[in-house]
């Protein structure tokens, strides 16, 4: 799906008679998509599935792409996305407050239209059980990094 072919396509011309146009890989709307949910009291994080979690391992964990997939159209874009809840929140809302928020974004960042909009709740937790797990594996990996960089040998 990451694809420039399948961009947003705004072609003319200008008051100048240059000839225009303005594409946004799937990539970008993502990226949008994911910085906006991220503000969103409610949601807790993005989740991914098996591939985006064997991803996770071979970087450093921070990719606002994770758990959402977008069709990008000449004018339109279809939004997926994958979120672990927080427990006691109404989800309900916060899918309500999700969906406009995205769509906010997307339209004043690329003028693209989102015309579909899902959202996937993965998992209900609390923010200290979600802390607890997934900053708690951050560290770890970051403690096992530092471990094997003092384990290298100096070779003569």
């Amino acid at each position: 799906m990451d694809n420039k072919a399948n961009g947003n396509t705004t072609e003319g011309t200008n008051v100048n008679g240059i000839k225009t146009k303005l594409t946004f890989d799937d990539q970008v709307v993502k990226k949008i998509a994911g910085i906006a949910v991220s503000e969103i009291p409610g949601i807790l994080g993005l989740s991914g599935n098996a591939i985006t979690n064997l991803t996770d391992k071979f970087t450093n964990g921070n990719n606002p792409t994770k758990g959402i997939s977008a069709e990008v159209g000449t004018k339109q874009v279809a939004i997926d996305l994958d979120v672990i809840g927080e427990y006691g929140k109404n989800i309900a809302q916060v899918f309500d407050t999700a969906t406009k928020k995205v769509a906010d974004e997307v339209k004043n960042m690329t003028g693209l239209d989102v015309i579909e909009f899902n959202m996937n709740v993965d998992d209900v937790m609390s923010k200290e059980q979600y802390e607890e797990k997934f900053e708690n594996k951050k560290k770890d990996d970051n403690e096992n990094d530092k471990k094997q960089e003092n384990n290298t040998r100096t070779l003569q």
